[in-house]
């Protein structure tokens, strides 16, 4: 039958459930053009129907293809309400009539399925035998990658097939539980071997003279990235990275996905490693970026040309150069040495920072999609504890946040200090606050030098901050959907907590911009590091 164009099945009310009911019209084309004989030209596919239910009129928001594919899948999960409407307009093929009739049958079927699905609770409960389709394992045509992402909330992967961990995996593990621990301890192996090399050398504290009657401060134990960074930010900014991803990983996630799962363990969890997988490429693109750029670049584009013509052509002098101006202290072949191994501790702190917030990232993309796959109407989903989970998410990702602009900012620190004309760090500080108080004392003055490191800073702060506004952004989204359903909690409730960090995170960030560039930043890098400390023991912070 042809109605507006399209083949057109009529409702046959059916005791069928709606993955039966919707299999049968998927596979009949119900809905679809029809060719010249009258016959649909061909079965729907979950990205053509997802195509048609976004193209229907009215509907602004769409459909998740990731819902689509789970109403494909032999799966004991539903559909919600709204999805169900739009579909009825597919399988009515646009006509009122039609439409009314496929939405009273779909919405039967759904109430079967959901039926079924509680006898088999039940049956379960009792000690019966479990059917093997309660347990659905990943179809063989398919990559793990791809049906976890079809079946996010509901369905199990254990794979039995041992392989190799990716590199995405190996990210994860080190970044979460007991791993990150042995990371912080091998920093701290790398922080005193430095530390132990710079006071071999001569150069924990040394001087050099870029103009005549200044003696500048270049030492190991003076630089705030060499000390501040890898004894305080740095452990934090793990610390915190690993809280979050050890929580969702082992409890938030099973907490946010329908009690029908089984339960799973912190080792088995396929469905969390298909997604960490899914960002292959950013891991790669990290790593490669911190190992090529922040260190091959930096040394052996700007380090080691120096060393080999004698001359820093422009560039700071620092622990690493100051051998080109105090020959008597450090020869340059020792420098060469020490500067690769500062380097390459610099590129691995570097890729922990990115690779840290892009954890933030996929941690709230996840819950992001658990949340718009799961049947928000259903007795079954606690939406409550899906707002607690959220909460949390927004909760240690504005620490990790926080922790990741004082990273950038030390860095700034230390290199607008070398481009100063203060004899030391705290007297570079000491000057700027003294000026904006009162004092009589000379300002800071500039010297011929630059860095390239004033522009890496400005992208971490650039990347940060994006970070903590998708999270945002992302939960004020699910928590509106949540409110269509009770309005129990909406996000409007944490707008007070939400603007306090944003406060902060906006101070750092006009903080980090002008340093050095304007009189008083002290004073600002003091509230701000007061305002980040104040925040960040929040009493609702602490309940994470």
């Amino acid at each position: 039958m042809i109605r507006n164009g399209r083949f057109y099945v009529a409702p046959q009310q059916t005791d069928e459930n709606f993955k039966q009911l919707f299999a049968r019209l998927a596979a009949a084309g119900a809905g679809r053009p029809s060719d010249n004989q009258g016959f649909a030209d061909g079965s729907w596919t979950p990205e053509s129907l997802a195509d048609a239910i976004c193209a229907i009129d009215g509907n602004r928001e769409g459909v998740e293809l990731r819902s689509v594919q789970v109403w494909f899948q032999d799966n004991e999960n539903g559909i919600s309400d709204i999805n169900l409407r739009w579909l009825a307009r597919i399988f009515g093929c646009g006509d009122p009539e039609a439409t009314s009739a496929w939405q009273t049958e779909l919405k039967a079927a759904k109430e079967r399925l959901a039926f079924q699905r509680r006898q088999k609770r039940k049956s379960r409960t009792n000690g019966a035998a479990v059917s093997p389709d309660v347990l659905v394992p990943p179809a063989p045509a398919q990559t793990l990658s791809d049906t976890a992402l079809g079946d996010l909330e509901d369905t199990v992967w254990i794979s039995a097939r041992s392989k190799r961990k990716t590199l995405a995996e190996r990210c994860e593990q080190l970044l979460s539980g007991a791993t990150s621990l042995n990371l912080l301890i091998a920093y701290w192996i790398v922080f005193s071997g430095l530390g132990l090399m710079n006071y071999v050398l001569g150069t924990l504290s040394v001087t050099y003279s870029p103009q005549e009657g200044l003696d500048k401060q270049v030492g190991f134990i003076w630089a705030p990235t060499l000390t501040i960074l890898p004894l305080v930010a740095l452990p934090a900014f793990i610390f915190f990275i690993s809280n979050l991803n050890t929580y969702w990983r082992r409890v938030g996630r099973s907490k946010c996905i329908s009690d029908r799962a089984v339960s799973i363990n912190s080792k088995s969890n396929a469905a969390w490693n298909a997604r960490v997988n899914d960002f292959s490429f950013s891991f790669w693109a990290i790593v490669l970026f911190s190992f090529l750029f922040v260190f091959g670049f930096q040394w052996a584009g700007i380090y080691l040309p120096a060393y080999l013509s004698g001359d820093a052509n422009g560039v700071q002098i620092d622990r690493y150069l100051v051998a080109l101006e105090r020959p008597d202290i450090i020869s340059i072949p020792q420098a060469m040495i020490l500067s690769a191994v500062g380097y390459i501790y610099t590129a691995s702190y570097i890729a922990i920072f990115m690779l840290g917030l892009l954890f933030s990232l996929i941690i709230t993309l996840d819950y992001e999609d658990i949340c718009t796959t799961s049947d928000l109407e259903s007795v079954e989903i606690d939406r409550s504890q899906l707002r607690r989970e959220g909460q949390k998410i927004v909760w240690a990702v504005f620490r990790v946040v926080v922790v990741a602009l004082w990273l950038a900012m030390l860095v700034k620190l230390q290199i607008t200090y070398l481009q100063t004309d203060s004899k030391d760090f705290v007297t570079w500080i000491r000057t700027d606050a003294a000026i904006v108080l009162g004092a009589s004392v000379p300002p800071n003055g500039w010297l011929e030098n630059s860095s390239i490191s004033h522009f890496t800073t400005f992208m971490m702060m650039v990347v940060t901050v994006t970070i903590f506004v998708v999270c945002v952004m992302k939960m004020n989204g699910i928590f509106t959907r949540l409110a269509l359903y009770d309005n129990d909690y909406p996000f409007a409730r944490d707008k007070p907590a939400i603007t306090s960090m944003f406060l902060v995170i906006v101070l750092l960030s006009v903080n980090l911009v002008l340093v050095g560039r304007l009189n008083g930043f002290s004073l600002v890098l003091a509230a701000s590091a007061v305002a980040s400390v104040y925040v960040l023991a929040g009493p609702k912070l602490r309940t994470f």
